[in-house]
């Protein structure tokens, strides 16, 4: 899978911080789709080279422990979230109880 320039509108930090204010400078802001646990029409193959590049972004991201801190405030987290992938078939997922 080849990366290019994304397309997607880059959401503004000051809109970022009115959903959650601890996740401001997220690496992940504005190109969530990339962050997400499946998209459509999308290989095995392809969702793992597209979490690993995702994960790669987290490992670097300033806000990963405010970002775990979130993921674990969810009720249902989905996606990416500090480096983990939550809401994969036959994985479990990071909720409240389970931290």
């Amino acid at each position: 899978m080849t990366r290019r320039a994304s397309r997607l509108p880059q959401i503004p930090d000051r809109i970022v911080a009115l959903v959650d204010p601890r996740l401001r400078g997220a690496r992940c802001a504005g190109k969530s789709p990339l962050f997400d646990a499946e998209l459509g029409n999308e290989t095995t193959e392809e969702r793992s080279e597209r979490l690993s590049w995702a994960r790669s972004q987290c490992t670097r991201c300033p806000v990963a422990g405010p970002c775990r801190t979130a993921a674990g405030e969810q009720e249902h987290p989905f996606g990416m979230w500090a480096g983990h992938v939550h809401g994969l078939p036959g994985r479990p997922t990071l909720t409240k109880e389970t931290q």
